[in-house]
């Protein structure tokens, strides 16, 4: 159970998301192979507080499968949303 905080989500929009960049290869206007990146989402997140006090995120189940790139890498990174911007 989470304790309710004065930074509260009335809205339940998600306030983490985790992304994956991904690179491929695509081609120039001259027919070249070049190297791109892509960012995919993978799932987004609510910030929590446990009954002790531990923040914590709480993942939406993705279906988004979670492969390497060309490089061979899987590089994921989350971060922060900041719902102001969607205005």
């Amino acid at each position: 159970m989470t304790s309710k905080t004065q930074n509260e989500n009335t809205d339940n929009k998600p306030n983490w998301k985790l992304v994956q960049e991904k690179a491929y290869f695509g081609n120039d206007q001259s027919g070249r192979q070049i190297r791109k990146k892509k960012t995919i989402e993978l799932a987004v997140g609510w910030e929590k507080v446990s009954e002790k006090g531990n923040k914590y995120i709480s993942w939406s189940d993705s279906v988004t499968p979670v492969l390497p790139d060309v490089d061979g890498r899987i590089v994921k990174r989350s971060f922060e949303i900041s719902n102001e911007d969607e205005n």
